[in-house]
């Protein structure tokens, strides 16, 4: 078992040349892997019992060899994704479950009946490019860069997507490593994985737009923040955007009172009014500004959080 600690980033197709010039003008050493194709499949049983117990499970084929994977809820702190993760060697793509710890099953669960009733729900191809990387205090990153797509019942959605992950060292050189990306390439915050993607496109996880509550936290508001921009990225919703809005307000309102991230009040409001506009549209999430602030909010959570 391994605790999965990691940044996502959706973009626009950006050139590899570009994207290694960006990363050489921050780390201190950078090593490039081969480029890897990878087969997945999602599996999970008619009912979506492990969509309901907030776990993922795939299988993933690189060439002749076969993982199965198993990762958990975790927590997320606006951009970054903590999780637990288990991997098991295999030589069939149908996942066999009793290789997973028998700690991981909720009390109630029937294992051997999980497996009879197992389906394969959608798949994920794509071309994987790797970097492993090394900051100056000698922190140990890999970046993936994945363009593919995910397809299920038919339909397809595109893959182009950066993730980030701390291998050893201090999560905040991976947050340092965040913002010159930002601000370097068209790319935003990724909040939804390439299993949630995929399980919207099975029918069974649609994206709707939330209301803000009476009351909130402002975690609970970076959540809904996130949430209505993806459905704003889905259909061009006015709503969305004006959810959006409404919850960049109340963090900026949020941020007055908090002292280490008080800076960042003005641009938060700043955003809240852009994104009020009749003529505001996705690009606003795409901006350096915008992604900035999540991952300061992000980065305070997780930090206080400990």
């Amino acid at each position: 078992m391994a605790i999965e600690i990691e940044l996502k980033f959706l973009l626009q197709p950006i050139s590899n040349t570009l994207l290694e010039a960006a990363i050489t003008e921050h780390v201190a050493k950078q090593t490039q892997g081969e480029t890897l194709h990878l087969h997945n499949s999602y599996y999970d049983t008619a009912e979506h019992w492990f969509q309901r117990h907030s776990m993922g499970l795939r299988s993933r084929q690189q060439g002749s060899q076969i993982e199965h994977t198993i990762k958990l809820a975790g927590q997320q702190h606006g951009a970054l994704h903590a999780r637990q993760e288990y991997n098991v060697a295999a030589t069939k793509l149908l996942p066999q479950l009793a290789g997973f710890p028998a700690d991981i099953w909720p009390a109630d669960a029937s294992v051997p009946q999980l497996q009879t009733d197992l389906t394969e729900l959608f798949r994920t191809d794509f071309d994987r490019q790797q970097w492993w990387l090394t900051t100056k205090n000698g922190t140990s990153m890999e970046l993936v860069f994945d363009q593919g797509q995910i397809t299920a019942r038919g339909q397809q959605l595109p893959i182009c997507e950066l993730e980030l992950e701390l291998k050893s060292g201090e999560v905040a050189e991976v947050f340092a490593l965040a913002r010159h990306l930002v601000t370097a390439l068209p790319l935003r915050i990724g909040v939804q994985s390439k299993a949630e993607r995929g399980y919207r496109l099975t029918g069974s996880a649609p994206l709707q737009v939330k209301a803000l509550p009476a009351e909130a936290s402002p975690q609970q508001l970076l959540h809904l923040l996130q949430h209505n921009e993806a459905c704003y990225i889905q259909d061009g919703s006015a709503d969305a955007m004006l959810t959006v809005s409404l919850a960049l307000n109340r963090i900026a309102q949020w941020l007055k009172s908090s002292t280490s991230l008080q800076r960042w009040q003005p641009i938060c409001t700043q955003l809240s009014a852009k994104a009020s506009l009749s003529k505001a549209d996705q690009q606003l999430f795409f901006g350096s500004d915008y992604n900035l602030l999540l991952l300061a909010l992000s980065e305070h959570f997780m930090s206080t959080s400990q």
